[in-house]
């Protein structure tokens, strides 16, 4: 096997063509959107707050009372406290005796449902920020991107769970796209083949917006239709297959995909046992449905065949952190969480019969942390997100734990990729590091790629390829 792309094989930064080319002025990009969020987001303060276990009891209402009460104001787990508590150890030693047998049979049940069925837990806003793309989605000023696939239009979703839609005009205010129902937004996408419908994937499940010139600034409404998860679980990835009649989404306290057809209502689920769902990618080309797990397996749906599916597993533990398509949809690149090392998947074209050569893993290269000036600025290490731009000629990556974006150049053939190292983009201070980036669609055929880059500044960049 040939040696792997490395990190070190990049010039050092002494040596870039004008480091992240920062510097060089692009008069296209002079009419994009000036973005940073930093002004526009709003953290109220908390005020005091009531705290339901907290209240005033009669001194001569009986222990029987005292639990029921509780039962029917704060519900059962409350109640379990209040049997145990110490007033009522005093008053009636027989009752909490049997809350400890009672809340030590629970723990006994719990534990062994655990075991029995390791992956079922609470979907908390911290899990949930363990399988984002999006680095610290829990504290990001900029929690995912979104453009339009037709014409020019950027979806920013804030921390504070307020998607703004910015047009070319930087003298146009966003459309705001904002409810209550819209809580923890983990992704989002413009529908293809539609000039104004975008879906919002949350803790509430599926939000759809129109927008257009009556969404304005600062208005709170409600979307033009939602749809919940069926067990009511948070929607933590989505994505549009290439016509915009089929939706894909997973949840990670769900094991099955599921597919919505929107226009209609109707729902699919591809169903299997193991770990619930944390990833779904279409390809390009509609014939793939790539989706990754919580734990090691992830599994490749064939859409022309019966949604039949293809199963690996990551070695050495892990799962699958971030994938992404090649733009003609041969090659599928991803990233697992237990090794830096950046794997190729290829897919025959589906004319063509497949043999077990067209499905081999391969790595392609080497993402360890390297230093490129003398031990001063590191580079690499576990991985965040894949971006492979629409015209298949770099590719983006971003890290967990350094603060530089790497670029390498990639070459697409019919039945092979080649990869190598290129340059590097860094922030404006050594602090500042990509939380979330994403590739603008080619509109016209002389456009240029041009990657937007979400900083933990909340400013927003955005970096023409040539």
């Amino acid at each position: 096997m040939a040696a792997l792309t490395t990190l070190k094989q990049c010039p050092p930064f002494s040596m870039l063509p004008d480091l992240a080319m920062r510097h060089i002025h692009i008069p296209d990009l002079d009419r994009y959107p000036k973005i940073n969020l930093k002004n526009e987001l709003f953290h109220n303060n908390t005020g005091q707050r009531f705290v339901g276990g907290q209240r005033f009891m009669s001194v001569n209402e009986s222990v029987l009372k005292r639990i029921t009460r509780t039962f029917f104001d704060a519900g059962f787990w409350e109640c379990l406290d209040e049997a145990r508590n110490e007033v009522t150890r005093q008053q009636a030693p027989w009752i909490g005796k049997t809350g400890d047998h009672i809340a030590h049979l629970l723990g006994f049940l719990s534990s062994l449902k655990q075991k029995v069925f390791p992956y079922i837990e609470e979907v908390s806003e911290e899990r949930i920020a363990q399988y984002m793309e999006t680095r610290d989605w829990a504290t990001s000023y900029v929690r995912c991107m979104a453009w339009h696939r037709h014409t020019f239009g950027l979806a920013v979703v804030g921390g504070d769970d307020v998607v703004r839609v910015y047009v070319k005009s930087t003298n146009v205010n966003p459309f705001v796209l904002k409810s209550p129902s819209q809580t923890q937004i983990t992704c989002l996408e413009w529908r293809p083949l539609c000039p104004a419908e975008i879906v919002i994937g949350c803790r509430e499940g599926l939000c759809f917006w129109i927008v257009d010139n009556n969404v304005q600034l600062g208005r709170t409404t409600v979307p033009t239709q939602t749809f919940k998860h069926p067990a009511n679980l948070p929607i933590t990835s989505l994505q549009w297959n290439k016509n915009g009649n089929l939706l894909a989404t997973s949840s990670i306290g769900d094991r099955s995909i599921l597919i919505w057809e929107p226009d209609s209502g109707h729902m699919q689920p591809l169903k299997r046992l193991g770990p619930p769902a944390s990833l779904v990618k279409w390809s390009p080309d509609n014939d793939w449905l790539f989706a990754s797990t919580v734990d090691r397996v992830f599994r490749v749906w064939n859409c022309y065949n019966k949604w039949t599916t293809e199963r690996w597993v990551c070695g050495d533990g892990g799962n699958v952190q971030t994938a992404c398509w090649s733009p003609c949809g041969r090659f599928l690149l991803f990233v697992s969480t237990s090794e830096p090392i950046l794997y190729r998947l290829q897919f025959a074209q589906q004319q063509i019969s497949t043999v077990n050569e067209d499905k081999e893993v391969l790595p392609i290269a080497d993402l360890n942390a390297c230093s490129l000036d003398g031990n001063q600025t590191l580079i690499g290490g576990p991985v965040q997100q894949l971006a492979w731009d629409p015209r298949g000629n770099y590719l983006v990556i971003t890290f967990k734990t350094t603060n530089s974006i790497a670029i390498f150049r990639t070459f697409i053939q019919k039945f092979d990729l080649q990869i190598s190292a290129a340059y590097y983009l860094s922030g404006e201070t050594a602090t500042e590091y990509p939380t979330y980036v994403c590739f603008q669609p080619i509109y016209k055929k002389d456009d240029r790629s041009v990657l937007t880059i979400a900083w933990s500044s909340a400013r927003i960049q955005y970096y023409a390829f040539d």
